[in-house]
């Protein structure tokens, strides 16, 4: 009995740890987030096969540093559980909300990194994942083949980038932190827009965390796979192959015409007469234009007038004529001392001045 239960015990730790290898943890710093990867069976054995990408974004309660907490739950969370999917799975993990420039850095290195087929490209997320994912969506409609966002919401102005999409949405009743209303206006607005593949599941006796269930279904990752971007992979244009032209082959002349003889020219004119000399050729005449003479410009320099020697310096006199001083005021006289003073001078008993007093 003790054997089996080690048996089992070893045959758990085995299959979590062969699970466990299939995800990797990336911490590139290049990049704006840090990211877990899955790769699927076979994946390093067939380098040249293309494999569909899977972005999962995370809601607010994963956000930090810790990029090991995007475990938690989500589509990384099943597959360490034992889901088996054929996807390149990857999820980043923000610090303050999701940004879509930022986002487009990631999406963007994966494709140029791993062997992702661009024409099978697909994102969810769950609760502020769910908005992360539809904005995502809503701004690069053209990156991604399906969108399923859970719980969440979104922009109403991204419905017309998001008419040709595939949708499949899935919220609780009951949910009370992101209210069911906020996945409805969005399904209104996009199938408005023209878009009649949009499927929505609501849970009626559900709330928020409960749906984290949705992302062990099997039903999503296949329904994914129905969908993908109609790219058609072009070929180089090859030129057509042009034969090469004949050389011509010069043509020999075998008959040799005979060259006609020149005869010497006879003067006609008379033995007396002398011969017409040649005549000069006519020099060319030069026009001489004679420059008109230029006025003499005489410059007149003004002189200025003799400088006139300064005023001499004032001497100031050397007698000085002082004011006479005012007469001295007259010192006031003091005033008359009073009565009663004058008979307190004359006393000389301290205990008659306290009665006078």
């Amino acid at each position: 009995m003790k054997y089996k239960i080690l048996l089992l015990l070893l045959i758990a730790v085995i299959s979590k740890t062969a699970f466990a290898q299939t995800v990797e943890t990336v911490k590139n710093p290049n990049l704006p987030y840090h990211y877990l990867v899955h790769y699927p069976a076979g994946y390093k054995e067939n380098p040249n096969k293309k494999y569909p990408l899977l972005m999962f974004l995370h809601g607010r309660s994963i956000s930090g540093t810790d990029v090991e907490k995007v475990k938690s739950y989500g589509v990384i969370y099943e597959i360490l559980r034992g889901l088996k999917i054929d996807f390149i799975v990857v999820a980043p993990q923000c610090q303050n909300g999701w940004d879509n420039s930022k986002l487009i850095q990631i999406l963007d290195f994966t494709e140029n990194n791993y062997h992702v087929d661009k024409n099978r490209v697909y994102i969810t997320g769950m609760s502020m994942g769910g908005y992360g994912a539809w904005m995502f969506a809503g701004a690069y409609p053209n990156r991604f083949a399906a969108v399923a966002p859970v719980c969440g919401g979104g922009n109403i102005k991204d419905a017309n980038n998001l008419k040709n999409m595939p949708h499949w949405v899935f919220h609780g009743a009951k949910d009370i932190p992101v209210p069911i209303t906020e996945s409805e206006k969005m399904v209104n607005a996009i199938r408005d827009a023209g878009n009649k593949r949009v499927e929505f599941t609501v849970y009626k006796d559900w709330g928020h965390s409960e749906l984290v269930v949705v992302f062990s279904k099997k039903e999503l990752y296949d329904w994914f796979l129905k969908f993908d971007r109609g790219l058609k992979e072009t070929k180089p244009e090859t030129k057509p192959e042009t034969k090469p032209e004949p050389k011509l082959e010069p043509v020999l002349a075998t008959i040799e015409q005979p060259k006609p003889k020149l005869e010497p020219k006879t003067s006609t004119l008379p033995l007396d007469k002398p011969a017409p000399q040649p005549q000069k050729e006519k020099e060319p005449e030069i026009l001489v234009f004679e420059e008109p003479k230029k006025e003499k410009i005489v410059t007149v320099t003004k002189i200025d007038p003799p400088k006139k020697d300064p005023p001499p310096a004032y001497e100031r006199p050397t007698l000085v004529q002082r004011k006479p001083e005012p007469a001295a005021k007259p010192k006031p006289t003091a005033k008359p001392k009073n009565k009663l003073n004058k008979r307190l001078e004359n006393i000389k008993n301290w205990e008659l001045w306290d009665h006078l007093k």
